[in-house]
């Protein structure tokens, strides 16, 4: 399988299913977003449950999407400033911010780790699962964002931006 020029390495097999994971979420969130206003509005309805499986699709779909984003280098850049700057030092900066993300997505990690060991077997309020079912494509998605970074800093691997 090959996508935007990328070969079918095992990575790229991952993110290829996680997309078509986080495309799912958001259909499933825009069905449960429309039931919700018909119950809501036609019946007089509402279930808890509803709205909290509409949260966990919504923050699985943004945290899923995030390296995806990435892979493709089209992650939100503010560089304005960056852009008045010589091309070495923009290369300079550009390496700079990739080693901080990585070390945010490890940090990032490291304090999940930390809290799913305290309070991972807590049961959210209306579906019952524990947070650390309800936190997996958080953690996921963090975590294939810092390696989809590194990816792109290994020499003849990443973008040339």
């Amino acid at each position: 399988m090959e996508r935007n020029g990328r070969k079918g390495t095992p990575l790229d097999r991952l993110l290829a299913l996680v997309e078509y994971v986080s495309m799912g979420t958001l259909v499933l969130l825009a069905v449960l977003i429309l039931l919700q206003i018909a119950l809501r509005n036609l019946f007089s309805i509402a279930f808890a449950w509803l709205d909290e499986l509409a949260r966990w699709f919504q923050v699985s779909m943004v945290y899923l999407s995030v390296p995806l984003l990435a892979r493709r280098s089209q992650l939100l850049e503010v560089d304005s400033f960056v852009k008045l700057l010589s091309s070495s030092m923009q290369k300079g900066i550009t390496l700079f911010s990739r080693l901080l993300s990585i070390g945010f997505s490890i940090a990032f990690l490291w304090s999940g780790y930390a809290l799913m060991g305290k309070a991972g077997t807590v049961k959210t309020p209306a579906l019952g699962l524990p947070n650390y079912l309800f936190f997996t494509p958080v953690f996921l998605g963090m975590g294939l964002l810092g390696i989809v970074i590194l990816r792109n800093l290994l020499p003849g691997e990443g973008s040339s931006k």
